[in-house]
């Protein structure tokens, strides 16, 4: 059915236009000139949000039914779009100085969240593969735009080749899948199941679903797909960081969610017990390796792995109490991300490491009560939306029986207590050494703190309405 909506992807379509204006601007205007380009990006975003704000609550099927987008996918749309702003506002100063061309920049940022967005509403193996490669593929250029530094260069080299092997390893999975079933399509996955495999699965489907998975793994830097993180979110700009660390997470989960969730559900329950075991180990492994950890960047990029098995959780229990904490969990994910590493961010990188932060919290007390909420939502403390995000967690997993896997995440909560909180122990209990001190024309980057600040407070003390609303738009389970 030649079903081509166009309203579907309009607010792709108008990512993708202000990308190419960002490029055309870029090549035809002198540097000095650059300076207000997150502006131009942060219009394109504003106006993407408007648009699907008009489109959220709809149904609608796109492109040969390639494309579906619901009020799952319009949700997701919203974290990205969001994202997409505030990596925008923390990107200047930053940048500037560093990266000569910022058209380049600005307009990768734009077509990543436009992959994203692909990924939030793809219908068809096929079409994930298309969202998966637009994201991907800016985000190893963006990790290399610091073409001076010798990190940034092989936080790209390795992210590429190693994102590059774990795409070939998904769409040999794709291959699979479609050689047992014989369609991609998510709507008639089951159709074909019955009907072309009378319900038996054979090893051909179940080896390339686990490829799938090991594919989506990979994004989501759950064990053991995590080795490239620690030295690509080090290597990486920070504001790279940052857009890596919230939006690649949460639309590698929603990847995941559309892929068994929405599209093999045929064989979900099949792999309960393995991402069971993935999740203690994934959670376990980030946070032992993140106590030793004296580079703060590098301790954050463990630490989202820990994350990563704590989010898992919520789909190993596969209710919808547990699939709507995984949308709230990320969005309270990103905020708190967000907003860490605006504040390295304002140190202009010199407070990367533990002893640099000496002393900052109360020689700059904004940035240090900043930095303390934040700190505070990665470990799970109240009031705050982390804490929200892991008791809604635990809670569809307690639901659904998992009564061990939360103990464990529990306990692995404790530890992390250690590492998040000793960043706050050196800036405020440490002696002032001098080794940083906040960038000059700092606005956009103190507007984001103050916005992400606010969002993870908000969720942390009024909680209910916002989870309700995710629990309403997660209609995949009954």
């Amino acid at each position: 059915m030649a079903n081509i909506d166009l309203l579907t992807i309009t607010p792709d379509i108008i990512l993708i236009v202000f990308a190419f204006a960002l490029l055309l601007a870029g090549a035809f205007s002198k540097v000095e000139r650059q300076a207000n380009f997150n502006m131009l990006a942060m219009l394109g975003f504003g106006l993407a949000f408007l648009v699907n704000l008009f489109l959220f609550g709809a149904k609608k099927y796109g492109y040969y039914n390639m494309f579906f987008f619901d009020e799952v996918a319009g949700l997701f749309r919203f974290v990205f779009y969001g994202i997409g702003i505030l990596v925008a506002l923390i990107s200047e100063p930053y940048i500037c100085g560093k990266i000569k061309h910022k058209g380049e920049y600005y307009a990768l940022i734009l077509i990543s969240v436009a992959g994203m967005s692909f990924l939030a509403t793809a219908y068809d193996l096929i079409m994930l593969v298309l969202g998966l490669e637009a994201m991907s593929l800016s985000i190893y250029i963006l990790a290399g735009m610091f073409k001076h530094d010798e990190k940034s260069v092989e936080a790209s080299m390795k992210y590429f080749l190693l994102g590059a092997f774990s795409t070939a390893i998904l769409m040999l999975g794709i291959a699979f899948v479609y050689g047992a079933l014989g369609t991609t399509n998510f709507g008639e996955v089951v159709t074909a199941y019955q009907k072309n495999l009378g319900g038996h699965k054979p090893e051909l489907l179940i080896a390339g679903v686990v490829l799938v998975l090991a594919g989506v793994l990979f994004k989501i830097a759950a064990v053991p797909f995590h080795m490239w993180t620690p030295d690509v979110y080090e290597g990486a700009p920070s504001s790279v960081t940052a857009f890596m660390i919230s939006g690649v997470k949460a639309a590698s989960f929603v990847m995941l969610i559309r892929v068994f969730v929405l599209g093999l559900k045929v064989v979900v329950f099949d792999l309960v017990t393995t991402v069971m075991v993935i999740s203690a180990v994934t959670m376990t492994l980030g946070n032992v390796c993140a106590l030793v950890q004296k580079n703060v960047k590098r301790m954050l990029a463990y630490s989202s792995i820990a994350h990563a098995g704590y989010i898992l959780v919520g789909f190993v229990a596969l209710n919808k109490t547990s699939l709507a904490a995984i949308v709230f969990y990320l969005i309270a994910y990103a905020l708190m991300n967000i907003g860490a590493f605006a504040v390295l961010v304002l140190f202009d990188d010199r407070g990367n490491y533990l002893e640099s932060l000496s002393g900052s919290g109360f020689k700059y007390p904004f940035l240090g009560l900043m930095m303390t909420i934040f700190m505070f939502s990665m470990v799970g403390l109240p009031p705050t939306g982390g804490f929200m995000g892991k008791f809604y967690i635990f809670k569809g997993a307690l639901e659904a029986g998992y009564v061990w896997l939360v103990i464990i995440a529990v306990l692995n909560s404790a530890v992390s207590a250690y590492f998040y909180l000793r960043v706050l122990v050196y800036m405020f209990f440490e002696d002032f050494k001098g080794a940083v001190a906040p960038s000059v024309n700092s606005t956009p980057t103190t507007v984001a703190l103050v916005l992400t600040s606010i969002g993870v407070l908000y969720l942390g003390i009024f909680p209910q309405a916002f989870f309700e609303l995710t629990q309403r738009c997660m209609t995949y389970l009954p």
